[in-house]
């Protein structure tokens, strides 16, 4: 008997979310095949997302990674890690998490992240429009289950305001990571967690790092003291500016 045929009952907790992940994709794909008016929106909204990509500044399009979808096993150990490090941290205590996946694609992660039941909302914001496509598509087809406790949105993660974000998921490429870790520094509160797939951000010490290469880290008290500071040097800029 393969896993695949294994009851659900006997699996363990990250057997049984993979199992109802790849149910719920092939629940989705199954609504789509039977609605010959969604695959005809769907066609037309990915070519009008598909002309709104190609007239993106090159500047744009290369200040991201290219699509590499998190596979089954490093998803499985990003959340491995973050069970764990959730179970140990400040924020365990917390009624109201909130899950950011950083070029979230198809929505994989995100969906994940609900599927957990330990956040309150999780967010997908991803740049191209045809991946941010696929993932609204998802989530309006697998409503109502996730429809309140996920939401996608078209945006440069550069531009995202993560001060409200407890765990932030990221899977760039290595050039991005140390902009990427800047930017993270300076937004998230001490104590937030960052889940990153393969690449590790330069400067940062992991509380873990798995055997496929995830790494997992605490934004640390010392980190908003920094931010403090450079919010005081931008407020001295900005007083010496007007002057």
């Amino acid at each position: 008997m393969t896993k695949k045929d294994t009851p659900i009952s006997t699996l363990n907790d990250d057997d049984k979310t993979s199992r109802v992940l790849e149910q719920e994709d092939a629940s989705f794909l199954t609504k789509v095949q039977q609605h010959p008016y969604i695959v005809a929106g769907a066609s037309v909204a990915l070519l009008v997302h598909l002309s709104a990509l190609l007239s993106l500044p090159p500047a744009i399009r290369g200040r991201g990674a290219p699509y590499l979808p998190t596979s089954k096993k490093h998803g499985t150990a990003m959340f491995q890690q973050l069970q764990q490090q959730l179970a140990v941290s400040r924020l365990h205590k917390s009624k109201s998490l909130t899950f950011v996946d950083l070029g979230s694609g198809d929505g994989r992660l995100v969906f994940r992240a609900a599927r957990q039941g330990i956040f309150t909302t999780s967010i997908g914001y991803e740049i191209n429009p045809i991946l941010h496509a696929v993932g609204q598509s998802r989530r309006l087809l697998q409503a109502p289950k996730y429809w309140h406790s996920t939401q996608f949105y078209w945006r440069d993660i550069w531009k995202v305001d993560l001060q409200q974000a407890d765990v932030v998921a990221v899977y760039g490429l290595g050039p991005i990571m140390e902009p990427l870790g800047v930017k993270l520094r300076d937004e998230l509160k001490p104590g937030s967690i960052v889940v990153s797939n393969v690449f590790s951000i330069p400067g940062w010490k992991p509380e873990g790092t798995s055997r496929h290469g995830t790494h997992v880290y605490v934004v640390p008290d010392e980190l908003n003291e920094h931010n403090k500071n450079n919010h005081k040097k931008d407020e001295e800029a900005q007083k010496q500016s007007t002057s």
